[in-house]
């Protein structure tokens, strides 16, 4: 039983049971199109309010966690550039004089 989600890019692969030691199988349909094998890292996320349950491979999580750290180092450049002394002039509007001293 499989079905294809939006534009074919999410399916269904059946379903499983949660064991008594908390563990369940991953569907071999799932594990072979996702290439998930033994001893593979997969992050847990959940909505305990809409009972949901969602697995990630760890190595796309931690290809995500790089890019969203990259995106979050190039903010943080532009802010120290924003805020430097080289701009402090800058952000009064530059019509104003300076009160140097006072």
């Amino acid at each position: 039983m499989h079905h294809h989600g939006i534009n074919g890019h999410s399916k269904c692969y059946g379903s499983t049971v949660v064991g008594e030691r908390g563990q369940v199988v991953i569907p071999a349909e799932a594990r072979e199109e996702l290439r998930i094998g033994p001893g593979e890292k997969l992050i847990v996320f959940g909505n305990p309010r809409r009972g949901m349950v969602v697995l990630f491979k760890g190595d796309i999580m931690a290809r995500f966690t790089e890019a969203l750290m990259g995106r979050f180092h190039s903010v943080e450049r532009l802010f120290r550039e924003i805020s430097s002394p080289d701009n402090a002039g800058t952000s009064t509007g530059g019509d104003e004089p300076q009160n140097k001293g006072e």
